[in-house]
């Protein structure tokens, strides 16, 4: 009998292990992590500045490769979003997120977009791991008080409507 529970106990002492090592996934309502990184041009940076140094209302971090086909056509979307709502307190923060392009490969991948958009670099994936990223384009939306108001994966019509929508809200909230 000792025998035959030994195994099972491994096995539910390794499933537990393996349980807790899983990091869920970012919940509207939650404050989102914080952190420190470097910008395209080798500034550091961290998260917090935007709200606190610079008071921006929303913020909207935009996960990106480029290699990622959709990504392109979200970055030029949130471009144009930075466009007509950066006077609001918006600011849209690209994060280059596991990806080996050079600097300077990824300064003439954004020129040919038409985006300027600010870009933080996460070339190993960590930040992108602390918040459960899944999949490219995948957008965050965060009010002034670092709460995670929306997100979204992908790129489409459907998710630019709903995107708008809420991104509204945020910047029409006091």
């Amino acid at each position: 009998m000792k025998c035959k529970a030994i195994p099972i106990l491994i096995y539910l002492l390794f499933s537990l292990t393996l349980l807790s090592s899983v990091r869920a996934q970012l919940q509207i309502a939650e404050k989102i992590p914080g952190f420190i990184t470097s910008t395209l041009e080798g500034r550091r940076i961290a998260l917090k500045d935007y709200w606190e140094k610079q008071r921006k209302k929303a913020i909207v971090l935009s996960f990106f490769a480029t290699w990622c086909h959709p990504c392109k056509e979200d970055l030029k979307y949130l471009q144009r979003l930075q466009n007509r709502h950066g006077y609001q307190g918006l600011q849209v923060l690209g994060v280059l997120t596991q990806d080996s392009a050079k600097e300077s490969e990824v300064r003439v991948f954004l020129q040919k977009l038409g985006v300027n958009l600010p870009v933080l670099m996460d070339q190993d994936g960590i930040i992108a791991k602390r918040y459960g990223i899944i999949g490219l384009p995948c957008n965050f939306m965060i009010d002034k008080e670092g709460i995670l108001k929306a997100k979204y994966l992908g790129y489409s019509e459907d998710v630019k409507r709903e995107f708008e929508k809420r991104l509204i809200e945020v910047l029409l909230s006091p």
